[in-house]
């Protein structure tokens, strides 16, 4: 009897573990207009490559903007290093959010993942601005990131 319990502790131990909140080391949020960009600059600290005249930094790019808010539906454009995708947000789970990874996996999968989460926050009928909030997950401080709401 006193087996079960203590492997019925272990695995309560475990699972806690398991289920543990996720932490955002970078967290932003971005209040748009129509076809406003917003832009999230990485840095990716184990590559260097060389500099060019459009990015000058070695930042890797990601652009976010929105063009159209119908029927409670956020469209929204996302171009990451130059690979353009189209997403249709809504206010309700699992609709209200899209993932995507900034790197790829390093050794260790679980740890090693760099990834970026968008989330549809709201929409302001009377300014016509989404809200949308910005989520990196990067527990092994493989980047730097920045965020600016219009390009300088």
């Amino acid at each position: 009897m006193s087996k079960l319990l203590c492997g019925l502790w272990l695995l309560l131990l475990s699972s806690g573990q398991v289920l543990a909140e996720i932490q955002y080391e970078y967290q932003h949020q971005f209040v748009l207009k129509k076809d406003e960009l917003g832009y999230v600059y990485i840095n990716r600290k184990e590559v260097t490559k060389k500099a060019s005249a459009e990015n000058p930094t070695n930042d890797y790019l990601l652009k976010l903007r929105w063009t159209l808010f119908a029927n409670d539906q956020l469209f929204v454009l996302v171009n990451y290093r130059g690979h353009p995708y189209q997403y249709i947000l809504k206010k309700n789970y699992p609709l209200e959010s899209i993932t995507l990874p900034l790197l790829p996996e390093g050794e260790n999968k679980m740890n090693a993942k760099v990834l970026i989460k968008i989330v549809f926050n709201d929409f302001s009928q009377s300014n016509r601005e989404a809200i949308l909030d910005i989520f990196i997950e990067d527990n092994q401080e493989r980047i730097n990131v920045e965020f600016k709401p219009k390009k300088n």
